[in-house]
């Protein structure tokens, strides 16, 4: 069997403000109550990474994006984060007061530097702090 491949996107606003997603507090799922600063899914077997990034941002909170860009592939080969990950970072196009709150607790905008001292999931601290250093070149 194949790892699962998921796929994640740093969402910017005009302000440099980055989309985070307070991770609904369930035992069931992975990282319960922590923040998700790259947020995303599954990737279906019928689609690309990309067109799933653009459908997950979609049903999770309603917005569209632009100019997305692939940020860096990470495999993860052990333990409960296992599967290949895709991230990429977008532009907001949706105002972000319409912003919606589908899946999970609550979302926020943060700066970069206040979202990467966030407890969050460590799949998305890594894509976070990637995107930090790609934005600060």
């Amino acid at each position: 069997m194949s790892a699962p491949i998921y796929t994640g996107a740093v969402v910017r606003a005009p302000d440099g403000q980055v989309l985070c997603q307070l991770r609904d507090n369930n035992p069931g799922i992975i990282c319960p109550g922590l923040w998700s600063c790259c947020p995303g899914g599954q990737v279906e077997a019928t689609e690309s990474p990309h067109e799933a990034i653009v459908r997950e941002l979609m049903e999770e909170f309603e917005i569209d994006v632009s100019n997305v860009t692939p940020l860096l592939i990470h495999r993860e080969n052990t333990g409960e984060y296992q599967g290949v990950y895709h991230a990429f970072y977008a532009d907001l196009v949706t105002h972000i007061e319409n912003v919606k709150c589908n899946e999970g607790e609550r979302c926020k905008f943060f700066m970069p530097e206040q979202a990467v001292s966030l407890p969050q999931h460590p799949m998305s601290l890594v894509f976070l702090k990637a995107y930090i250093r790609l934005s600060s070149r």
